[in-house]
């Protein structure tokens, strides 16, 4: 019975010492959460209704159609918003392509980027980029005396050029495979 009675012993005395006869420990202070440095990637709500704010304030019918996609442009983390006007046809388009809207993803929502009128699909997110933003290459139709061609609208600081038709043809054999093809 000696080891029954030793170990009765050590587990009294660690009950003991869990009691409120022990000294307590000091509590490190609270500190704030860091500040967290990933950007809030807005969801298609928000561009759904930057969208709608684009259109009214376009003046584009109520019913108007449009694709869309979501690709991160900036490497901010942040999907921006490519946007291809569809119908009515004759609002949003013409005989030489459609308008696309760029819109830019900040933490709260969308803004208007960029405008860019006429162009047609297929759309190619290069690879390359410009002033940290990725290129576009679009398809303008040839007008009169005009052939069609791909151009790559660059990002100049501040925007995509507004319209293709005058930028050089890409003729580049790798335009439609170093990328990301949309809008077909």
């Amino acid at each position: 019975m000696p080891l029954r009675s030793a170990l009765c012993l050590v587990m009294i005395l660690a009950l003991a010492a869990c009691g409120k006869g022990k000294p307590e420990l000091a509590q490190a202070p609270m500190l704030p959460m860091p500040v967290s440095t990933v950007p809030h990637d807005p969801d298609n709500n928000q561009l759904m209704k930057a969208i709608a704010g684009y259109v009214e304030q376009a003046g584009g019918p109520q019913n108007s159609r449009y694709e869309f996609t979501r690709i991160d442009l900036d490497n901010d983390g942040r999907r921006e918003g490519l946007v291809m006007m569809k119908n009515p046809n004759t609002f949003w388009c013409g005989i030489y392509g459609c308008r696309m809207a760029v819109f830019k993803a900040h933490n709260e929502g969308f803004s208007v980027l960029s405008e860019v009128t006429p162009v047609r699909g297929p759309l190619t997110v290069s690879d390359k980029r410009t002033n940290g933003w990725r290129d576009l290459v679009v398809m303008v139709d040839g007008r009169t005396g005009w052939d069609r061609k791909q151009v790559a609208l660059q990002y100049d600081g501040n925007s995509y050029p507004a319209q293709p038709a005058f930028l050089p043809a890409v003729y580049a054999a790798n335009v439609m495979t170093d990328g990301v093809r949309i809008f077909p």
